[in-house]
Formats: structure tokens, C-alpha cells, sequence
């Protein structure tokens, strides 16, 4: 009998070291492993508690709210206006998180201000954590207006204010609706639209002849010709098979400021064979095309397979090379005309506070840059006044605001399609001004390449408007 239940004894005793060890190896060796773990429970509902920081406009407005279920404080993020998904993007258990609720994901979960053993403490206690906030440079009335704007059309728009380089609106169409990401997933992904893209900050197209501005910049300031110089010649463009037409009238068009007025690409392809590849790469380099644009949002730069000082410069010139551009990029183009030459430094987020602490600064991205002289960037600025008051970016006109803007067109694909594009600028005191780009793709007309000059002066009277 003795023998029986030391025998007993042993087997528990052994079964009871197996259910230590296996209970050491999981909670030890294993733990990092099973926390991981898209499926924990304990994990998804400490994730559902988050209770992630504020995203603001420059005004203090909340883009982003909560609301917290009493029982099982679980908090839902909601986002009161959809017209800034294009910016703040979106935050899913499921699906992750896009835009500025990702590219600052560990200040508004909470990560940046605990220590390791106050994120230890605080699963111990199971106590909610708390994020930091960000307020952002976006004005919520303009970024609105530029969403209302574009609505309608495939395209993308991008406002700031020079010299500081803050970004007031970005607009992307079509785009999404943050409160409806998790039900309407799959068709956003499916969409051969790309809402989920931003097309302001990610997406590439050839400048076409909204090149001009820099071209002609390039030129003057080289000392190759004058804007009053004459031309006699073709004004149209064959380039692969397809047309790139004037923007607008061509009756008169018989000097390089007539073509530049028009958007006429003939006399720029001639310029650009004059400039040489390598003095028309060197103009790009300095306006910054040939980069990705440090910002807080991801961005995107072409994938040049030769060196721009070998491409083909008749080419470049008239923006149908190998080099391709985003919104945000000719943007800052637009700001550098508005700007005495010099291209500014972006800046989307003004300001961050982790909880508890007082709103910390933030620095504008990159840093400000010089392309032509004042004196060339002048006579450019003074076509992109006539091109607004009678050429091809008439649709820009402001009523008692003196506007400066320039269109251009682009091949775009096949069957003939087109993209259009507005830059311009509005000054708002003798330091400061308004700048904006508009894309518009796959336009059918020459003649529609006004959309995108109307939106831009759309955009840049809700600018004028806001409280800057």
C-alpha cells in the first residue's frame, strides 16, 4: 500500500514539473510570441481600449473623436469630416492604419511617452492607454473647399503658404469615407479608381506643358531669348503617336510669350533643345522634380532609368519625357514662383503633445531651396498675370484679387486622353502668399484644361478667405 502511494506520489510529482515547465516555456521563452499574436484576445482588446490622441486642424478643430462604450471601454474612432481622409487617413483594427494616423501611429497610440515598465504596469492593472495629439497646419474650411472642388473628377489638388511651406488643403479624388473603411474594404481595394491612393502626395504624371514655368525660368535666366522673342513655326506637338495641343487660342501666337500665354509646346520643345539636357536637368534638380518631397505623408519621385542630363531635352521640355511629377511637387514649384525663386520647405504638422505635456513645435520638412534669380522669376510672374487676366488660365480670375497662374496639358494615354494642370499663386501681403497645383485626369477637350485653372481659383478664394 506504501509502495502504491509513493509511486502515486512520484507520477504527480512529475506531472506537476511537465505542467511548470510547459507553463515556464510559454509565459517565458514564448511569451513575446503568443503577445504578438494577431488572434490574442488579451491583445485585441487592449488594442479595442487605446484610446488614441486628437488629430487637429490649425484652428484646434478635432478631425478625429472617440466615443468609448461605458461597460467594456472599447473606443471606436470616428471622423467627423471625411473631407480630410486624403490627410488623416484612417485607423482599422483589421485593415491598419494610412496617412497621418500612420505616419505618427506611435504618438496617438501612446508609445512615445511610456517607458517599458510603465506599458508593463499598465497591462498589469488593465488600464486603458492614452495617446498623444498633433495638430496639423490643414485649414478644415479650404481643405473642404478643395474637396467640394475636385468632386466629380479623378484628379488632385495641393494648396500652401509661402515663404513657410504650410500646407493648407490637400485634395484627392475620388477618395473614401474613414467611417465605412472596414465595410466597404474590398471594393475600395477592387477599385481600379485607386480611392484609397492620394494622389496628391503619391501619384506621378508628366508635367506636359505645366513645365513652362520652369523652362522659360531656365531659360531667362541662361540669357538664351527674351519673352518678346518671335516664332514662327508649328504650335502643336505629334509625341508618340498621340497630339499635345495649345491650351488655348492659337490666332496671334507668333512669340514665345504668346506660346507661353497659350500653352503651346512647339516653342518649348525648341528651348529645350537650346538649354541642352544638362543646363534643363540641372533647373529641374533645383525645383526639386527629381526627388521624393520630404513631408510627414509618404511621397513618391520618378523612376528615371538614364540621368535627366541624358534624357531627350526637346523632350523634358514640354514634360513628356521620362519624368514624371506629383501635385505636392508642382506645388512647390507654384510657391517658388510666388516665392522669389526659392522653393519651400514643407510643413503638415504644426504642432505634437504627448499627454499631460504642453504642445511641442515641429519643424517644416527638407529644407528651402534657390532655383532661377528674381529678376527671371519676375518676368515669368508677369505672363503668369496675363495668362490669368487673358490667356489660358482665365478660369482662375478672382474678383478684387490680383491672381497669377498658368495651365498646361499632358498625353496622358492612349486614345488621345489628357491631363490637365493649373499652378498658380495669390499673394495675401507683400511677404506672404497662397500657392496651388490642380491635376485633372483623362480630359477629352483641350478646351476642359479650364477645370482645372476654376479649381484652382476655387481653391485659392477659399484660402483668401480663411483665417490665415
Amino acid at each position: 500500500m506504501t509502495d502504491s502511494l509513493r509511486r502515486l506520489n512520484r507520477a504527480m510529482l512529475a506531472a506537476l514539473a511537465l505542467v511548470a515547465l510547459a507553463l515556464g516555456y510559454w509565459g517565458l521563452v514564448r511569451r513575446g510570441s503568443l503577445e504578438a499574436r494577431d488572434d490574442n484576445p488579451r491583445r485585441v482588446l487592449e488594442e479595442q481600449r487605446i484610446q488614441r490622441g486628437q488629430i487637429l486642424d490649425r484652428h484646434g478643430t478635432p478631425l478625429t473623436t472617440a466615443e468609448v462604450e461605458a461597460e467594456s471601454r472599447v473606443v471606436t474612432r470616428e471622423y467627423p469630416y471625411p473631407a480630410v481622409a486624403p490627410v488623416v487617413g484612417y485607423y482599422s483594427l483589421q485593415y491598419g492604419v494610412g496617412g497621418i494616423e500612420a505616419a505618427y501611429d506611435d504618438l496617438l497610440r501612446g508609445n512615445t511617452a511610456l517607458t517599458p515598465g510603465e506599458r508593463l504596469l499598465n497591462q498589469w492593472l488593465h488600464r486603458s492607454q492614452a495617446g498623444g495629439d498633433i495638430r496639423l497646419t490643414i485649414d478644415l474650411g479650404v481643405q473642404q473647399a478643395v474637396q467640394a472642388a475636385l468632386a466629380g473628377h479623378k484628379g488632385a489638388a495641393v494648396v500652401l503658404r509661402v515663404p513657410d511651406g504650410e500646407v493648407l488643403a490637400i485634395g484627392s479624388q475620388p477618395t473614401f469615407d474613414p467611417n465605412t473603411l472596414g465595410e466597404n474594404w474590398d471594393s475600395l481595394a477592387a477599385d481600379d479608381a485607386a480611392p484609397l491612393l492620394n494622389r496628391a502626395t503619391q501619384g506621378l504624371y508628366q508635367p506636359g506643358t505645366a513645365l513652362q514655368s520652369i523652362v522659360l525660368g531656365a531659360a531667362l535666366n541662361t540669357g538664351l531669348l527674351t519673352p518678346s522673342q518671335p516664332w514662327q513655326g508649328d504650335l502643336s506637338v505629334v509625341v508618340g503617336g498621340g497630339t499635345l495641343p495649345c491650351v488655348g487660342a492659337t490666332e496671334g501666337v507668333d512669340t514665345i510669350a504668346q506660346a507661353y500665354l497659350q500653352a503651346c509646346p512647339a516653342p518649348f520643345q525648341a528651348i529645350g533643345r537650346q538649354l541642352n539636357a544638362r543646363r534643363l536637368g540641372a533647373a529641374l534638380t533645383d525645383f526639386g522634380l527629381l526627388d521624393a518631397p520630404a513631408f510627414s505623408l509618404p511621397t513618391a519621385a520618378p523612376d528615371l532609368s538614364i540621368p535627366p542630363e541624358e534624357m531627350d531635352a526637346a523632350l523634358t521640355a514640354i514634360g513628356q519625357s521620362e519624368l514624371t511629377v506629383s501635385p505636392l511637387q508642382m506645388a512647390m514649384v507654384a510657391g517658388a514662383m510666388a516665392n522669389q525663386g526659392r522653393v519651400p520647405a514643407l510643413r503638415l504638422v504644426e504642432a505634437t503633445r504627448t499627454p499631460g505635456k504642453a504642445w511641442r513645435l515641429e519643424t517644416a520638412s527638407g529644407n528651402p531651396r534657390g532655383t532661377i534669380s528674381p529678376e527671371s522669376i519676375e518676368e515669368v510672374d508677369s505672363l503668369m498675370r496675363r495668362a490669368v487676366m487673358s490667356g489660358d488660365a482665365r478660369g482662375a480670375a478672382l474678383p478684387d484679387h490680383l491672381v497669377y497662374g498658368h495651365t498646361g496639358l499632358a498625353l496622358a494615354g492612349p486614345e488621345g486622353s489628357l491631363n490637365a494642370w493649373f499652378i498658380g499663386f495669390v499673394r495675401l501681403d507683400s511677404q506672404r502668399a497662397v500657392a496651388v497645383a490642380v491635376l485633372i485626369e483623362d480630359i477629352r477637350d483641350p478646351q476642359e484644361a479650364s477645370t482645372a485653372a476654376e479649381i484652382g481659383g476655387q481653391a485659392l478664394l477659399a484660402a483668401l478667405e480663411a483665417d490665415l
